[in-house]
């Protein structure tokens, strides 16, 4: 249907409570990129906030109404598709079912591959309110209050983005990114535990990193005082793959192992060698 004739209740409990979580994933050519570990995401996103999905919601499933979507809306290039899933039924702050209900929506993005940005974003860091570290931290809840707040001190700050700390005032993500820092051939990203969202995106540079021979370091967030020794700086997720950072406070940084690793993330995403 089209967007703008869905309509959803008053007891919906994804309006009522932001009782529900979101998968957004990166399809080209009908396709997911890296569909199976977003299907697991799904699976353990489900699990921790107790919803239980339907016994035909398989991967295949999911797939099979994901390129329907994209054939029928004639989106055959680089598209952001968003899986949105939410306790169905009424109630309180007692749900009077665990049942998940779940909407897919598609958004056209362009060119197929990811492209790395020509010129780097300026970031910041917002402190008024720290991201604890939740049983639900790690995936994409509903209720997204706190990266709300943040954009809005981004944009008021005259920032690109921010980075977020969690309640250890550790640097642990930015507003809809995971963050790497790279210095020699060492990668430092947050771990986890740290408060940090599982990104699936994350998860492909790591493994790519460790290829190149890259040393991974996995800490319980980082300092703001150490990013101005690092050489550089970037953000990842599953729509943009690599976002690199060129400023922080007065440090500069460089782009170059963003670079190498955009184009291998590339060859594995599409199966292509990138020039």
């Amino acid at each position: 249907m089209p967007v703008d004739s869905f309509n959803i209740g008053l007891q919906n409990r994804a309006f009522r409570y932001g009782d529900g979580f979101f998968e957004t994933m990166h399809a080209n050519g009908l396709h997911v990129q890296f569909v199976d570990d977003h299907y697991q995401r799904i699976l353990k996103s489900a699990n921790i906030l107790k919803l239980t999905l339907p016994d035909y919601f398989s991967q295949k499933f999911l797939e099979e109404q994901i390129a329907g979507l994209l054939s029928r809306c004639k989106l055959f290039q680089a598209v952001r598709v968003k899986l949105t899933v939410f306790r169905s039924g009424e109630g309180f702050y007692v749900p009077n079912s665990n049942v998940a209900a779940f909407l897919i929506d598609a958004t056209y993005l362009g060119k197929g591959p990811y492209e790395l940005n020509a010129e780097g974003i300026n970031m910041g860091i917002y402190k008024e309110i720290p991201k604890p570290k939740l049983p639900y931290s790690s995936i994409k809840s509903m209720n997204a209050q706190l990266y709300v707040l943040a954009g809005i001190y981004a944009n008021s700050n005259k920032f690109d983005d921010v980075l977020l700390v969690n309640d250890g005032e550790k640097i642990v993500e930015a507003t809809s990114s995971n963050v790497f820092a790279v210095k020699g051939k060492t990668v430092f990203t947050p771990a986890v535990s740290s408060g940090c969202v599982e990104g699936i995106m994350r998860k492909q540079i790591i493994h790519i990193a460790e290829s190149m021979g890259y040393c991974i370091v996995e800490n319980e967030g980082i300092d703001e005082h150490n990013l101005l020794d690092m050489d550089e700086l970037f953000l990842t997720n599953a729509i943009v793959g690599i976002k690199h950072i060129s400023g922080f406070e007065k440090r500069r940084y460089y782009r170059k192992n963003a670079i190498k690793f955009m184009k291998e993330l590339n060859r594995i995403a599409f199966n292509s060698k990138q020039d």
